[in-house]
């Protein structure tokens, strides 16, 4: 039984170059997008409880131990943007982004904040039922947003609390 959890991630800038290559890696297989290490370390995303690396504690702290994240920063005054969202395949489904999104809203209720928005690719069909459910609508085509063409901006009311 593999020793998995989230925990509080570090600002993509501050992130050791073999972990950003992890990160690069898990983008790749997960979205099928490539990012330069440069975009990674240059992501926006602050030191708070919406920064969150999924890992394999018996091989934490090596980068190898990495199996997704959540990167979300606050935007605006009232609301949150999720910048980046990916666990790998054979973890997904499994209850894993369900405890981030969770953490997320806790957070986001903590700051006050009214509102979440991010960016998914139109063909990712898993993902935006993902947050269809959590109350998030599409609400703007984004043309050749992603390499491989077409994404929508997703937004939504941040949910009630889960007791």
């Amino acid at each position: 039984m593999r020793n998995i959890q989230w925990i509080l991630g570090v600002e993509p800038v501050k992130m050791p170059a073999d972990w950003r290559a992890m990160v690069k890696d898990l983008f790749l297989k997960e979205t099928g997008e490539v990012y330069a290490d440069a975009s990674i370390a240059s992501l926006p995303i602050p030191l708070w409880d919406g920064n969150m690396l999924l890992v394999d504690m018996d091989l934490y702290p090596e980068p190898s131990s990495l199996r997704g994240l959540l990167w979300a920063l606050p935007f605006l005054d009232e609301g949150v943007r999720i910048a980046a969202f990916a666990i790998h395949a054979d973890l997904q489904g499994q209850g894993w982004g369900s405890q981030a999104w969770n953490h997320l809203v806790a957070a986001c209720h903590g700051e006050k904040k009214s509102f979440i928005q991010l960016e998914v690719k139109a063909s990712n069909q898993r993902a935006q039922e993902f947050y269809r459910t959590r109350g998030l609508d599409v609400e703007v085509h984004l043309e050749n947003y992603y390499q491989s063409g077409l994404g929508y901006m997703m937004k939504g009311p941040v949910p009630a609390p889960v007791p």
